[in-house]
């Protein structure tokens, strides 16, 4: 897995919480929406020139003290980029007007706010909902900021700390499992880090590479831990946290696959044999007779996996809704999610089927997947159809071989009904 941070300013914006007032029930992954809101201080005083955001960096601007852009191609510059450890800066922020009040745009997964006031000594987070639920302006009061830091070490002798990356995280909610918990993140080439945060409950999801130069993450701290800031708390020094040896990412995954011949991309084997999956369990087929056991029929193989809160937001529910949509052309078509985890977590189908069950009640509003699963804790079916990533499908002709298209493609032969379908005339 490439860490991609040390050598690019841009930060993926992903979200907060904090101060913790929860304003209603989960948000729709779908929505996209606008909040009004104001910035006070302890006694309701309105507070200027507040920074309110989504997502938040502890290593100061992405600019220089001149406005101009750093230069990350220059090792000083790198170097002075990652080394303002507990500077509080936000790329997508929104300024609050003279009478506290700001507007926001938030995307589908942001999950929170967090303002913090000029000096950077003040702050509060508030947990939002979706749109429907929030009737009034949202009201952030602030409250002083505790400064927490640590320091990372590496558990593999072999593997020294070159650079390390934490992310502090809002605890998970059940209730709204799609939404991204990330609050915060700071790099150090130091292997430490320092953030600053109103009181509540965190945790601290944090990796590193050993080489720079390949910027490949072969350490992570595991399993996540979890601190608490408690209004008493100055400083909150959360002491040192162990690394140990992280398992191969998707990329080095897919760069060992290409050396040794194994990777095979799907776009380029238009009118050939689909490969086999390869596959520990299923439901609702039987894996072991793999593709040729669908011959005959048209069949959409839908890659996803637990890790894709797009896939499980978005792509499932679309192919859920296709599903029952063509129910009457069921004897001519099968879709086959096949999930993967090459993590090996996910050893049986009877835990991926626990593992869904937070989603089906608070996502899919009760619904299982109606069409048949196949789960491979592996990388090997990933390799055989060369995806460029979860949430790819792929078409397969009732004789087998993989031809171009999708579900609208598979959807237009449906709907050419042969004469058999088409009702008798009276």
């Amino acid at each position: 897995m490439s860490a991609v941070l040390p050598f690019g300013v841009s930060v993926k914006v992903l979200l907060a919480l904090g101060c913790f007032l929860t304003l209603g029930s989960p948000l729709a992954l779908s929505q996209e929406r606008l909040i009004e809101g104001r910035v006070v201080d302890a006694e309701g005083e309105p507070v200027t020139n507040a920074s309110v955001a989504t997502f938040w960096r502890a290593n100061g601007s992405s600019n220089k003290s001149d406005g101009t852009s750093f230069d990350l191609s220059d090792k000083m510059q790198l170097q002075e980029f990652w080394g303002r450890l507990g500077q509080m800066e936000s790329d997508h922020s929104t300024k609050t007007n003279g009478d506290g009040s700001f507007t926001i745009a938030l995307k589908e997964r942001d999950r929170a706010l967090f303002a913090i006031d000029a000096d950077r000594k003040l702050g509060c987070i508030v947990s939002l909902a979706s749109a429907e639920e929030v009737k009034d302006a949202v009201v952030l009061k602030l409250i002083p900021l505790v400064t927490v830091k640590g320091q990372f070490r590496s558990s593999a002798k072999s593997k020294p700390i070159g650079w390390a990356h934490a992310y502090v995280e809002l605890p998970l909610d059940e209730k709204n499992p799609l939404a991204n918990n990330r609050l915060i993140s700071c790099g150090s080439f130091e292997g430490r880090f320092e953030v600053r945060l109103p009181p509540g409950e965190y945790r601290l999801d944090a990796y590193a590479v050993s080489d720079v130069a390949t910027d490949v993450i072969d350490l992570r701290v595991n399993p996540t831990p979890s601190f608490t800031v408690r209004a008493t708390d100055v400083d909150l020094d959360i002491g040192l946290l162990e690394l140990t040896l992280a398992p191969p990412g998707r990329q080095e995954l897919e760069t060992e696959a290409k050396q040794e011949g194994r990777w095979a991309d799907y776009t380029k084997h238009y009118g050939e044999p689909a490969p086999d999956w390869n596959a520990i369990g299923s439901r609702g087929i039987d894996h072991q007779k793999n593709i040729a056991g669908l011959r005959g029929k048209w069949v959409l193989l839908d890659f996803w996996g637990l890790s894709c809160a797009p896939c499980l937001g978005r792509g499932i529910p679309k192919m859920m809704e296709f599903y029952d949509k063509n129910a009457r052309s069921k004897p001519r078509f099968e879709i086959v999610g096949v999930c993967i985890d090459f993590t090996g977590e996910i050893n049986d189908i009877a835990k991926l089927e626990k593992e869904l069950s937070n989603i089906e009640n608070n996502v899919w509003k009760g619904k299982k997947i109606p069409f048949p699963i196949v789960l491979d804790n592996t990388f090997k079916t990933w390799e055989r159809y060369g995806i460029p990533g979860l949430g790819t499908v792929v078409l397969i002709d009732p004789n087998g071989n993989i031809v171009e298209g999708d579900e609208s493609t598979l959807q237009a032969v449906l709907d050419m009904a042969e004469p058999s379908d088409e009702p008798k005339s009276r």
